[in-house]
């Protein structure tokens, strides 16, 4: 991961000094804000004022289908934080204005919660929700211990209400609870290689979690139109960290770069990208078999003394038709 220190300026915040910079795009790289810290008081870490920068940074972001939709890089709020001091200050955190989560020790600003990022997260939650609201909790934002060095807070996840407890020093976080068997992650400004590389996270010998689905929105073009993507792992398959589908649903076909991308993950078989000018056809109404993903039951209920509930389907399913019908009225708004 390229990291791009910039210290043009610098201003005093809480006593310790907060690195700015004013550049419009962040391309492949990282840019810090802020503080190197190893100050164990969470109230003297971050203010919303350095979560109001880096909002300012992502918004300030032209927007435009190619290279930086898939390479872009998040904003470093502060770096060199122990997990315990960023699980605190997550605990009472003040409202920010940016997503966030802890990747190598540094606090990173990904995102910013927009209407299209919202709606697409509620379509999602909410068809989620049908599936089993009986044996099934759907989770919004969970922070999720990944390694000693990494803290993620996905946009949904799903956890079988009687998936086995787990000893302390391998659960969730500090409650005490498991792991969800499924999370989900949805990029507006977060870009494509962003959201691919948390599979690595997700998967990682800390965690049981079983499936991760990363659903990237793409800006709206000059003629109206706009590509998605859906990007699917599973810990079952042979390579977990490799998507085992990549479905284009979107109202255009990928950017070149984005197709380029996915090609060149290592290990990821070439039929695993359809969808919408994959050869398939378009995804132009609801129930379209090529447009309805299936998430398996059996990983869902995954580490369930009981096992799959009677009666529960091998599959359920999310129609991503659904998501982009959401994202497309979210953009004429």
């Amino acid at each position: 991961m390229g990291l791009y220190d910039t210290t043009n300026w610098q201003k005093q915040k809480h006593g310790l000094n907060a690195v700015l910079s004013p550049p419009l795009f962040l391309s492949s790289y990282s840019l810090y804000l802020s503080k190197q810290t190893r100050n164990t008081d969470p109230s003297r870490l971050w203010s919303s004022w350095d979560f109001d920068k880096a909002r300012g940074h992502l918004m300030a972001i032209q927007r435009q289908d190619g290279t930086d939709e898939v390479y872009r890089r998040g904003i470093v709020v502060a770096s060199n934080v122990p997990r315990e001091t960023y699980l605190e200050f997550c605990d009472g955190e003040p409202k920010v204005s940016v997503k966030h989560r802890l990747i190598d020790g540094k606090v990173i600003a990904h995102e910013i919660p927009l209407n299209p990022h919202s709606v697409v997260q509620g379509v999602l939650t909410g068809e989620i929700y049908t599936w089993n609201r009986c044996e099934l909790d759907v989770m919004g934002e969970l922070d999720i211990t990944v390694n000693t060095r990494d803290v993620y807070r996905p946009d949904a996840c799903i956890q079988p209400q009687q998936r086995r407890q787990p000893p302390q020093r391998r659960a969730v976080n500090a409650t005490g609870n498991p792991y969800p068997t499924m999370v989900i992650e949805i990029g507006s400004t977060e870009s494509l290689n962003s959201l691919h590389e948390l599979a690595t996270g997700y998967f990682s010998p800390r965690t049981n979690i079983q499936m991760y689905l990363a659903i990237k929105l793409f800006p709206r073009r000059q003629d109206r139109t706009f590509a998605l993507l859906a990007l699917f792992y599973r810990r079952d398959q042979p390579n977990p960290t490799v998507p085992c589908i990549a479905k284009s649903f979107g109202t255009a076909n990928l950017h070149i770069s984005t197709t380029r991308f996915l090609l060149n993950i290592p290990n990821f078989p070439a039929n695993s990208l359809t969808g919408v000018g994959c050869g398939q056809v378009a995804c132009d109404g609801p129930n379209l078999p090529d447009y309805q993903l299936a998430i398996p039951t059996n990983l869902l209920f995954d580490d369930v003394p009981t096992g799959v509930p009677n009666g529960t389907p091998n599959d359920f399913f999310i129609d991503l038709w659904d998501i982009q019908r959401a994202y497309s009225r979210a953009l004429r708004r």
